[in-house]
């Protein structure tokens, strides 16, 4: 930036206004996760028998979804069993070794959650958070499966997709074994849940060639 103050055209002017915003930004993660966690006992500690959400493709109109409400009563939302979709997929491989990490959060939560002082450390919430979100994004997508017909090809492509999240479950373990505040009990969980997943040369290959026909295949309407 000095360097530039020299030049004829300068960004000084844009840069003094545009940094002020810089901070804001910055804590919208931690502001983000410390709602999610609010989700945390509920979904993971207190399922509630719920009706099923069917599948809406119809053109009804979706404005709501961005009429965001205030963030008060998250604590009070309640959720469908998360182990459901879990179970109808267990005889996929890594679905059922990311499981037992599903499970072994619950442990966690339930056995060495955080103390009234760590609930106070965003640098470790933001890892116990980073776990709870994984498990509910593969219960997300394990919805989806199963409203989609089934075949080899996605059967390969969803348990890919669970190897990544089994290894991202494991690191963000490790990331949580690391933190200054992290009690014995907490490191003890975090070595035992770190997973490598079910490895399959064959299925890797076919998934990837399934992206690599996907290249050039789309074409932009005229």
């Amino acid at each position: 930036m000095a360097a530039k103050g020299f030049e004829k055209d300068t960004y000084f002017e844009q840069a003094a206004m545009d940094i002020r915003a810089l901070p804001k930004f910055e804590g919208t993660v931690h502001v983000n996760m410390a709602l999610v966690l609010k989700f945390l006992p509920s979904y993971l500690l207190q399922p509630t028998a719920l009706p099923e959400v069917p599948r809406r493709r119809d053109t009804a109109d979706d404005a709501f979804l961005f009429h965001q409400g205030a963030a008060r009563g998250l604590a009070k939302v309640r959720f469908a069993d998360w182990r459901t979709p879990y179970d109808a997929f267990a005889d996929v491989p890594n679905v059922a070794v990311f499981r037992e990490q599903a499970e072994g959060l619950v442990d966690l939560v339930t056995n060495a959650g955080p103390d009234a002082d760590q609930a106070k450390d965003l640098d470790l919430l933001l890892a116990l958070g980073e776990l709870f979100t994984l498990v509910v994004y593969g219960q997300l997508i394990l919805e989806q499966a199963s409203l989609t017909d089934m075949d080899s090809n996605l059967t390969d492509l969803l348990d890919q997709v669970f190897d990544v999240l089994i290894r991202d479950f494991s690191a963000y373990a490790v990331d949580l074994y690391g933190k200054a505040s992290s009690t014995k009990a907490q490191q003890l969980w975090a070595l035992e849940h770190v997973r490598k997943p079910a490895a399959d040369t064959g299925r890797y290959d076919r998934v990837w060639q399934q992206v690599r026909d996907l290249a050039g295949a789309y074409e932009m309407r005229p």
